[in-house]
């Protein structure tokens, strides 16, 4: 069985300090290296946004660029977001604000499905918000399967998705 603790010893002598000060100075960097990466991507982020515009959860973002509906597709999916589909009669309006400053229909991430006559989004599901000018959707066995917002009229018409449109990409 242990016995009771005895009197506390003398204090030893001092260690030899361990080398901190590298590993200091490189947290040190890091940190000031971390603040001026947050302040650039806060300075790209408001550059972004003053270009876009946004609407709900979404900001839309012009590439000032024309092409087919499928390029389109792909060039908003390499930058992370997907070709603009607007929801409401908000988003609607930023997509359409930004097709004016171009003068230029948008292509928009919905199209017909031929065998059952009808528009649906990306994912499959029927489109629930629309825009249509008044003598659209025309589905007459004409290849006008992709739709877009055109700035003349402020509504959504058929086109051919081999045109080449303004492509504008949500994220």
């Amino acid at each position: 069985m242990p016995g009771f603790p005895g009197v506390r010893g003398p204090r030893g002598q001092k260690g030899e300090p361990a080398d901190t000060d590298d590993v200091q100075s490189q947290v040190a960097a890091l940190e000031n290296t971390l603040q001026a990466l947050r302040a650039e991507f806060d300075n790209y982020k408001q550059v972004v946004l003053l270009q876009g515009l946004t609407a709900g959860q979404k900001t839309f973002i012009s590439t000032h660029q024309h092409d087919t509906f499928t390029n389109g597709k792909a060039r908003c999916a390499k930058a992370g977001g997907a070709l603009a589909c607007p929801m409401d009669a908000d988003e609607n309006a930023a997509v359409l604000a930004l097709a004016r400053r171009e003068s230029k229909f948008a292509f928009l991430n919905m199209n017909y499905i031929p065998t059952q006559n009808h528009l649906v989004y990306e994912n499959g599901e029927p489109v629930r918000y629309t825009n249509w000018k008044n003598s659209e959707p025309q589905k007459n066995g004409s290849r006008k399967d992709c739709v877009a917002v055109v700035p003349e009229n402020a509504e959504w018409d058929n086109y051919s998705c081999d045109q080449r449109g303004l492509i504008i990409c949500e994220f």
